[in-house]
């Protein structure tokens, strides 16, 4: 692997810069309202593979919105949930937003048809699995023109961290800390210039897939810098703070 190619696997569009995307994590409930693993079941109804997705816990829906201007965040995440509470009465099931699932919930995983997830599993530890299993969040993207940069969005937006996680927080800190038992690393570092990150890259293992970096603040291979510490909820207008807070540190670094 090599810098070039390292640089070449984000994918940054100047006509994306500064557009919002929105990734919102759920459980799934059966009828009784116990978290069960129906993702199958849930995405066979929700077909639209830009909007609807899964996640490594097959008790978990994952739904999308965006890339938009920030002014169409609050109808594009209405309209998205309008989509899924069709779904939940045409196929039987319900969401749970919770940050944090039951220490003895299902831990079945998805089966990501890659193989991926199951890639995954062989190497995780019994703990680190039931941790990345229970915690679920809501994850902001802000989309960057080119890789300087999204660098410098992504160095600015560190010194926000902590702000960040406790604007985020629904849970007392309990999702961070079982999030921190699947990613020790969870804390993002600055970097000089993209060949520091690369180095940092291969030193921590993701430079062939930056997507195991699980940093709480990362550069995205979408090309977005990609805020991972807010909770879930069902707050629509909460997400949409959330959001706007993200896009004013990473405006404010592009000035």
């Amino acid at each position: 692997m090599s810098l070039q190619r390292f640089r070449s696997r984000f994918g940054f569009r100047p006509e994306g810069a500064l557009l919002v995307g929105v990734e919102r994590e759920c459980f799934l409930t059966d009828a009784s309202g116990v978290i069960a693993p129906l993702a199958t079941r849930v995405l066979a109804h929700l077909t639209d593979p830009v909007q609807f997705g899964y996640e490594l816990s097959a008790c978990q829906l994952e739904t999308r919105v965006g890339p938009c201007r920030p002014s169409e965040l609050a109808a594009a995440l209405a309209a998205n949930d309008t989509q899924v509470v069709s779904a939940e009465h045409a196929v039987g099931f319900g969401r749970l937003h919770c940050e944090v699932g039951p220490a003895d919930m299902p831990l079945d995983v998805y089966p990501d048809p890659t193989g991926r997830y199951a890639q995954i599993v062989a190497a995780l530890p019994h703990e680190v699995l039931r941790a990345a299993c229970r915690v679920i969040g809501t994850h902001v993207h802000i989309g960057m023109p080119d890789h300087e940069a999204a660098l410098a969005a992504y160095n600015h937006a560190t010194a926000y961290l902590d702000e960040l996680c406790e604007l985020g927080d629904g849970s007392a800190g309990e999702r961070l800390r079982i999030y921190a038992v699947m990613a020790p690393g969870w804390r993002p570092s600055r970097f000089a210039s993209w060949h520091a990150f690369y180095e940092a890259a291969v030193s921590r293992g993701f430079d062939s897939d930056p997507r195991k970096c699980w940093t709480l603040i990362r550069i995205s291979v979408h090309g977005t810098i990609e805020f991972r510490m807010f909770g879930a909820t069902g707050d629509l207008n909460r997400i949409a703070h959330w959001a706007k807070r993200c896009y004013d540190i990473c405006r404010d670094a592009l000035a």
